[in-house]
Protein backbone atom coordinates (compact mmCIF):
# COMPACT_ATOMS: atom_id res chain seq x y z
CA UNK A 1 0.00 0.00 0.00
CA UNK A 2 1.83 3.37 -1.28
CA UNK A 3 1.59 6.52 0.86
CA UNK A 4 0.38 9.78 0.35
CA UNK A 5 0.47 13.25 1.70
CA UNK A 6 -3.67 13.12 3.76
CA UNK A 7 -4.87 16.77 3.20
CA UNK A 8 -7.24 17.83 1.06
CA UNK A 9 -8.28 21.21 0.66
CA UNK A 10 -11.93 22.84 -0.08
CA UNK A 11 -12.62 26.18 -1.99
CA UNK A 12 -15.08 28.24 -3.81
CA UNK A 13 -15.40 26.73 -7.80
CA UNK A 14 -14.22 28.93 -9.88
CA UNK A 15 -17.87 29.73 -10.85
CA UNK A 16 -19.48 30.39 -7.94
CA UNK A 17 -19.73 33.92 -6.29
CA UNK A 18 -20.72 35.05 -2.36
CA UNK A 19 -22.68 38.52 -2.55
CA UNK A 20 -24.63 40.45 0.20
CA UNK A 21 -28.19 41.30 -0.86
CA UNK A 22 -29.77 43.59 1.45
CA UNK A 23 -27.54 42.09 4.16
CA UNK A 24 -28.75 38.85 3.36
CA UNK A 25 -25.62 36.37 2.45
CA UNK A 26 -26.36 34.59 -1.26
CA UNK A 27 -24.48 32.52 -3.16
CA UNK A 28 -24.62 32.15 -7.27
CA UNK A 29 -23.73 29.06 -8.97
CA UNK A 30 -23.15 30.13 -12.99
CA UNK A 31 -22.96 26.49 -13.65
CA UNK A 32 -26.47 25.90 -12.10
CA UNK A 33 -27.61 29.14 -13.34
CA UNK A 34 -29.03 29.25 -9.29
CA UNK A 35 -28.63 31.75 -6.39
CA UNK A 36 -28.89 29.88 -2.55
CA UNK A 37 -29.18 32.23 1.02
CA UNK A 38 -26.55 31.54 3.38
CA UNK A 39 -27.79 31.69 7.22
CA UNK A 40 -24.88 33.41 9.47
CA UNK A 41 -23.80 30.36 10.41
CA UNK A 42 -22.99 28.92 5.90
CA UNK A 43 -21.73 32.75 5.63
CA UNK A 44 -19.33 32.16 7.79
CA UNK A 45 -18.11 28.43 6.81
CA UNK A 46 -18.24 29.70 3.50
CA UNK A 47 -16.14 32.90 3.80
CA UNK A 48 -13.44 30.87 5.82
CA UNK A 49 -13.31 28.41 3.08
CA UNK A 50 -12.90 31.21 0.74
CA UNK A 51 -9.93 32.41 3.03
CA UNK A 52 -8.50 29.23 2.91
CA UNK A 53 -9.07 28.02 6.28
CA UNK A 54 -8.54 24.71 7.45
CA UNK A 55 -12.02 22.51 9.06
CA UNK A 56 -10.60 22.76 12.11
CA UNK A 57 -10.02 26.40 12.68
CA UNK A 58 -13.77 26.50 11.01
CA UNK A 59 -15.02 24.09 13.30
CA UNK A 60 -13.38 26.27 16.02
CA UNK A 61 -14.24 29.49 15.03
CA UNK A 62 -17.99 28.36 14.87
CA UNK A 63 -17.59 28.97 18.75
CA UNK A 64 -18.12 32.52 18.47
CA UNK A 65 -21.86 31.87 17.05
CA UNK A 66 -21.80 29.86 21.05
CA UNK A 67 -22.07 26.88 18.79
CA UNK A 68 -20.64 23.95 20.65
CA UNK A 69 -17.37 21.99 18.42
CA UNK A 70 -20.01 18.77 18.13
CA UNK A 71 -22.58 20.78 16.68
CA UNK A 72 -20.37 23.31 15.07
CA UNK A 73 -18.70 19.98 12.76
CA UNK A 74 -22.34 18.85 12.26
CA UNK A 75 -23.61 22.52 10.81
CA UNK A 76 -19.93 22.83 8.63
CA UNK A 77 -20.15 19.31 7.48
CA UNK A 78 -24.00 19.61 6.11
CA UNK A 79 -23.22 22.95 4.73
CA UNK A 80 -20.12 21.60 2.69
CA UNK A 81 -22.00 18.44 1.80
CA UNK A 82 -24.65 20.55 0.12
CA UNK A 83 -22.28 22.45 -1.48
CA UNK A 84 -20.52 19.42 -2.82
CA UNK A 85 -23.84 18.18 -4.47
CA UNK A 86 -24.46 21.04 -6.18
CA UNK A 87 -20.53 22.03 -7.38
CA UNK A 88 -20.50 24.98 -5.63
CA UNK A 89 -17.03 23.71 -3.95
CA UNK A 90 -13.82 22.76 -6.02
CA UNK A 91 -11.66 20.05 -4.03
CA UNK A 92 -7.76 20.02 -4.23
CA UNK A 93 -6.72 16.14 -4.25
CA UNK A 94 -3.27 17.36 -5.23
CA UNK A 95 -2.10 14.98 -2.80
CA UNK A 96 -4.63 13.76 -0.69
CA UNK A 97 -3.93 9.96 -0.24
CA UNK A 98 -2.13 7.39 1.84
CA UNK A 99 -3.14 4.07 0.94
CA UNK A 100 -4.04 2.42 -2.73
CA UNK A 101 -5.34 -0.63 -4.39
CA UNK A 102 -5.33 -1.74 -8.00
CA UNK A 103 -7.24 -4.53 -9.61
CA UNK A 104 -8.16 -5.78 -13.57
CA UNK A 105 -11.58 -5.67 -14.56
CA UNK A 106 -13.10 -5.79 -17.98
CA UNK A 107 -9.27 -5.66 -18.94
CA UNK A 108 -9.01 -1.77 -17.47
CA UNK A 109 -6.69 -1.25 -14.75
CA UNK A 110 -8.99 0.37 -11.65
CA UNK A 111 -6.99 2.16 -9.08
CA UNK A 112 -8.50 3.34 -5.23
CA UNK A 113 -5.92 5.62 -3.35
CA UNK A 114 -7.49 6.46 0.07
CA UNK A 115 -7.16 8.63 2.98
CA UNK A 116 -6.80 5.97 5.38
CA UNK A 117 -6.56 1.98 5.87
CA UNK A 118 -10.16 1.67 7.36
CA UNK A 119 -11.43 3.30 3.94
CA UNK A 120 -9.71 0.76 1.59
CA UNK A 121 -10.85 -1.92 3.79
CA UNK A 122 -13.89 -1.04 2.95
CA UNK A 123 -13.23 -1.50 -0.58
CA UNK A 124 -11.02 -4.69 -0.81
CA UNK A 125 -14.06 -6.74 -0.50
CA UNK A 126 -15.24 -4.97 -3.79
CA UNK A 127 -12.52 -6.90 -5.81
CA UNK A 128 -12.05 -11.01 -6.72
CA UNK A 129 -8.53 -10.32 -7.21
CA UNK A 130 -5.94 -7.76 -7.05
CA UNK A 131 -3.35 -6.17 -9.66
CA UNK A 132 0.34 -5.58 -8.62
CA UNK A 133 -0.07 -1.84 -9.86
CA UNK A 134 2.69 -1.81 -11.87
CA UNK A 135 1.12 -0.71 -15.07
CA UNK A 136 -0.58 2.99 -15.69
CA UNK A 137 -4.28 3.74 -13.74
CA UNK A 138 -6.79 3.56 -16.76
CA UNK A 139 -9.57 4.76 -13.51
CA UNK A 140 -8.27 6.55 -10.52
CA UNK A 141 -10.01 7.16 -7.51
CA UNK A 142 -9.26 9.37 -4.91
CA UNK A 143 -11.33 8.25 -1.37
CA UNK A 144 -11.43 10.64 1.84
CA UNK A 145 -13.38 10.86 4.75
CA UNK A 146 -15.27 14.19 5.94
CA UNK A 147 -17.07 14.74 8.73
CA UNK A 148 -18.31 10.91 8.72
CA UNK A 149 -18.81 10.61 4.86
CA UNK A 150 -16.81 10.13 2.29
CA UNK A 151 -16.26 12.14 -1.10
CA UNK A 152 -14.23 10.69 -4.08
CA UNK A 153 -13.59 11.76 -7.61
CA UNK A 154 -12.81 9.60 -10.46
CA UNK A 155 -11.73 10.41 -13.70
CA UNK A 156 -14.51 12.49 -14.79
CA UNK A 157 -13.38 15.11 -12.09
CA UNK A 158 -17.09 14.86 -10.48
CA UNK A 159 -16.65 14.86 -6.84
CA UNK A 160 -19.65 12.74 -4.94
CA UNK A 161 -20.36 11.88 -1.70
CA UNK A 162 -22.05 8.99 0.89
CA UNK A 163 -21.84 7.41 4.15
CA UNK A 164 -19.20 5.32 4.90
CA UNK A 165 -21.60 2.37 5.71
CA UNK A 166 -22.67 2.76 1.79
CA UNK A 167 -19.00 3.99 0.10
CA UNK A 168 -18.54 0.22 -1.13
CA UNK A 169 -21.94 -0.45 -3.40
CA UNK A 170 -21.11 3.45 -4.31
CA UNK A 171 -17.67 3.15 -5.87
CA UNK A 172 -19.12 -0.12 -7.57
CA UNK A 173 -21.84 1.93 -9.28
CA UNK A 174 -19.05 4.47 -10.08
CA UNK A 175 -16.67 1.98 -11.84
CA UNK A 176 -19.70 0.03 -13.30
CA UNK A 177 -20.78 2.88 -15.28
CA UNK A 178 -17.47 4.67 -16.20
CA UNK A 179 -16.72 1.22 -17.31
CA UNK A 180 -19.90 1.27 -19.61
CA UNK A 181 -19.21 4.23 -20.72
CA UNK A 182 -15.55 3.41 -21.83
CA UNK A 183 -16.14 0.22 -23.31
CA UNK A 184 -16.64 -0.33 -26.93
CA UNK A 185 -20.20 -1.97 -26.76
CA UNK A 186 -23.57 -2.22 -28.21
CA UNK A 187 -24.90 -1.93 -24.91
CA UNK A 188 -24.90 -3.83 -21.50
CA UNK A 189 -27.38 -5.87 -19.28
CA UNK A 190 -28.76 -6.62 -15.78
CA UNK A 191 -27.95 -10.35 -15.93
CA UNK A 192 -24.56 -12.53 -14.61
CA UNK A 193 -22.54 -13.92 -16.37
CA UNK A 194 -21.14 -17.59 -15.95
CA UNK A 195 -19.44 -20.81 -18.21
CA UNK A 196 -19.14 -24.37 -17.93
CA UNK A 197 -16.99 -26.33 -20.60
CA UNK A 198 -17.01 -23.80 -22.54
CA UNK A 199 -20.66 -22.57 -22.84
CA UNK A 200 -21.91 -19.51 -21.78
CA UNK A 201 -24.32 -18.89 -19.46
CA UNK A 202 -27.11 -15.47 -19.45
CA UNK A 203 -29.05 -15.02 -15.65
CA UNK A 204 -31.24 -12.14 -16.49
CA UNK A 205 -33.65 -10.90 -13.87
CA UNK A 206 -34.83 -7.87 -12.22
CA UNK A 207 -33.74 -7.08 -8.56
CA UNK A 208 -34.71 -9.52 -6.31
CA UNK A 209 -34.81 -12.45 -8.66
CA UNK A 210 -31.98 -14.34 -6.97
CA UNK A 211 -29.59 -13.88 -9.85
CA UNK A 212 -26.58 -13.47 -7.00
CA UNK A 213 -27.48 -16.93 -4.84
CA UNK A 214 -28.21 -18.72 -7.95
CA UNK A 215 -25.10 -17.91 -9.42
CA UNK A 216 -23.70 -19.44 -5.43
CA UNK A 217 -25.32 -22.09 -6.43
CA UNK A 218 -23.57 -22.66 -9.79
CA UNK A 219 -19.92 -21.49 -8.62
CA UNK A 220 -20.40 -24.37 -6.10
CA UNK A 221 -21.48 -27.09 -8.67
CA UNK A 222 -18.36 -26.22 -11.28
CA UNK A 223 -19.66 -22.89 -13.08
CA UNK A 224 -16.97 -20.42 -13.57
CA UNK A 225 -17.78 -16.65 -12.72
CA UNK A 226 -17.89 -13.67 -15.22
CA UNK A 227 -20.05 -10.99 -13.14
CA UNK A 228 -23.57 -11.29 -11.50
CA UNK A 229 -24.40 -7.47 -12.11
CA UNK A 230 -23.88 -6.57 -15.23
CA UNK A 231 -22.43 -7.93 -18.66
CA UNK A 232 -21.22 -5.83 -21.28
CA UNK A 233 -22.66 -6.61 -25.11
CA UNK A 234 -20.16 -6.14 -27.72
CA UNK A 235 -21.40 -5.54 -31.18
CA UNK A 236 -20.59 -8.62 -32.36
CA UNK A 237 -22.35 -10.45 -29.61
CA UNK A 238 -20.02 -11.76 -27.52
CA UNK A 239 -20.37 -10.93 -23.73
CA UNK A 240 -17.99 -9.30 -21.17
CA UNK A 241 -18.97 -9.95 -17.67
CA UNK A 242 -17.39 -7.54 -14.64
CA UNK A 243 -16.58 -9.58 -12.21
CA UNK A 244 -16.63 -7.52 -9.19
CA UNK A 245 -16.71 -9.88 -5.92
CA UNK A 246 -20.57 -12.13 -5.70
CA UNK A 247 -23.04 -9.51 -4.03
CA UNK A 248 -25.03 -11.51 -1.78
CA UNK A 249 -27.90 -10.07 0.40
CA UNK A 250 -28.92 -10.99 4.15
CA UNK A 251 -30.93 -14.29 2.76
CA UNK A 252 -28.29 -15.49 1.04
CA UNK A 253 -24.92 -14.86 3.58
CA UNK A 254 -26.03 -18.68 5.67
CA UNK A 255 -26.03 -20.79 2.35
CA UNK A 256 -22.38 -18.33 2.13
CA UNK A 257 -21.45 -19.96 5.31
CA UNK A 258 -22.36 -23.34 4.40
CA UNK A 259 -20.76 -23.83 1.03
CA UNK A 260 -17.56 -22.12 2.07
CA UNK A 261 -15.25 -22.42 4.98
CA UNK A 262 -14.70 -18.53 5.15
CA UNK A 263 -17.54 -16.20 4.72
CA UNK A 264 -17.69 -12.56 4.08
CA UNK A 265 -17.72 -10.59 7.55
CA UNK A 266 -17.92 -6.50 6.34
CA UNK A 267 -21.50 -5.53 5.82
CA UNK A 268 -22.20 -2.62 3.89
CA UNK A 269 -25.56 -0.88 3.16
CA UNK A 270 -26.55 0.39 -0.49
CA UNK A 271 -28.57 3.50 -1.04
CA UNK A 272 -32.02 1.56 -0.93
CA UNK A 273 -31.12 0.38 2.60
CA UNK A 274 -30.66 -3.18 1.54
CA UNK A 275 -27.55 -4.80 3.48
CA UNK A 276 -25.13 -6.81 1.29
CA UNK A 277 -21.98 -8.74 1.28
CA UNK A 278 -19.46 -8.70 -0.79
CA UNK A 279 -17.86 -12.18 -1.58
CA UNK A 280 -14.85 -12.90 -3.92
CA UNK A 281 -14.92 -15.53 -6.32
CA UNK A 282 -11.49 -17.07 -6.93
CA UNK A 283 -12.13 -19.25 -10.00
CA UNK A 284 -13.14 -16.41 -12.34
CA UNK A 285 -13.53 -16.25 -16.43
CA UNK A 286 -11.60 -13.41 -18.01
CA UNK A 287 -12.23 -13.79 -21.88
CA UNK A 288 -15.12 -12.69 -23.83
CA UNK A 289 -17.64 -15.01 -23.58
CA UNK A 290 -20.76 -16.54 -26.28
CA UNK A 291 -24.24 -16.97 -24.72
CA UNK A 292 -25.24 -20.80 -25.24
CA UNK A 293 -28.38 -20.29 -23.18
CA UNK A 294 -30.00 -17.44 -21.89
CA UNK A 295 -32.18 -17.62 -18.79
CA UNK A 296 -34.84 -15.13 -17.53
CA UNK A 297 -35.60 -15.98 -13.64
CA UNK A 298 -39.27 -15.81 -12.35
CA UNK A 299 -39.08 -16.14 -8.69
CA UNK A 300 -42.30 -16.97 -6.96
CA UNK A 301 -43.55 -17.74 -3.36
CA UNK A 302 -44.34 -21.95 -3.65
CA UNK A 303 -44.93 -23.77 -6.24
CA UNK A 304 -42.48 -26.35 -8.32
CA UNK A 305 -39.73 -25.03 -10.47
CA UNK A 306 -40.16 -25.03 -14.36
CA UNK A 307 -38.36 -24.43 -17.43
CA UNK A 308 -40.08 -23.25 -20.47
CA UNK A 309 -38.53 -22.57 -23.55
CA UNK A 310 -38.90 -18.86 -25.47
CA UNK A 311 -38.89 -18.24 -29.12
CA UNK A 312 -36.34 -15.64 -30.49
CA UNK A 313 -39.02 -13.07 -30.61
CA UNK A 314 -40.12 -13.23 -27.01
CA UNK A 315 -36.30 -13.68 -25.84
CA UNK A 316 -35.86 -10.52 -27.41
CA UNK A 317 -38.19 -8.15 -26.30
CA UNK A 318 -37.53 -9.21 -22.98
CA UNK A 319 -33.26 -8.88 -23.46
CA UNK A 320 -34.73 -5.34 -25.13
CA UNK A 321 -36.43 -4.44 -21.98
CA UNK A 322 -33.61 -5.46 -19.74
CA UNK A 323 -30.69 -3.52 -21.84
CA UNK A 324 -29.31 0.03 -21.01
CA UNK A 325 -26.85 1.71 -23.11
CA UNK A 326 -24.25 4.94 -22.80
CA UNK A 327 -26.93 7.03 -24.59
CA UNK A 328 -30.21 5.53 -23.21
CA UNK A 329 -31.10 4.23 -26.73
CA UNK A 330 -30.56 0.85 -28.26
CA UNK A 331 -28.55 1.48 -31.63
CA UNK A 332 -28.65 -0.21 -34.67
CA UNK A 333 -25.51 -2.37 -33.73
CA UNK A 334 -26.85 -3.02 -30.75
CA UNK A 335 -30.12 -4.70 -31.61
CA UNK A 336 -27.68 -6.93 -34.42
CA UNK A 337 -25.96 -7.84 -30.97
CA UNK A 338 -29.05 -8.82 -29.66
CA UNK A 339 -29.76 -11.01 -32.96
CA UNK A 340 -26.67 -12.50 -33.06
CA UNK A 341 -27.11 -13.52 -29.23
CA UNK A 342 -31.00 -14.86 -29.89
CA UNK A 343 -30.03 -16.79 -32.63
CA UNK A 344 -27.06 -18.54 -30.90
CA UNK A 345 -28.27 -19.27 -27.66
CA UNK A 346 -31.32 -21.28 -26.46
CA UNK A 347 -33.93 -19.12 -24.38
CA UNK A 348 -35.92 -20.11 -21.53
CA UNK A 349 -37.63 -18.66 -18.52
CA UNK A 350 -37.17 -20.49 -15.55
CA UNK A 351 -39.81 -20.00 -12.39
CA UNK A 352 -38.87 -20.80 -9.33
CA UNK A 353 -38.80 -21.01 -5.81
CA UNK A 354 -35.64 -22.36 -4.12
CA UNK A 355 -32.33 -21.80 -6.07
CA UNK A 356 -31.14 -25.40 -5.35
CA UNK A 357 -34.18 -26.81 -7.20
CA UNK A 358 -33.62 -24.06 -9.99
CA UNK A 359 -29.75 -25.09 -10.12
CA UNK A 360 -30.89 -28.77 -10.71
CA UNK A 361 -32.61 -27.25 -13.99
CA UNK A 362 -30.04 -25.38 -15.15
CA UNK A 363 -27.66 -28.36 -15.10
CA UNK A 364 -29.33 -30.70 -16.45
CA UNK A 365 -29.98 -28.41 -19.29
CA UNK A 366 -26.61 -27.88 -19.47
CA UNK A 367 -25.75 -31.08 -19.79
CA UNK A 368 -28.02 -31.79 -22.28
CA UNK A 369 -30.71 -33.72 -20.14
CA UNK A 370 -33.43 -30.74 -20.43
Amino acid sequence: MRKFPPEIILRPAVDAQFALLDGRSVLFSGARQEIYELDKVGAFVWCSLAQNASLEDIYRGLGKFGISEGIACQFANQAIGAWLDRALLDVDWGASNDYSLSAILDRRRISIYAANRGLLEKLVCLFCALDDGASDDDLAIKVVELGGQVIFRGDDASVHRCEIEALAPTIKAYITERLIRSHRSAFALHAASLTRDGGGLLLCGEPGAGKSTLTLRLLDAGFRYAGDDVALIGVDGTISGIPFALTLKQGAWGLFSRLQTDGPTATSRRSDGTLVRYTPVADLCNATLSANWVIFLNRIPGGPAMLRALDQLESMKRLIESAFAVDGKLSQAGFSALKRIVAGASSFELTYCESMEARRIILDLCDGRA
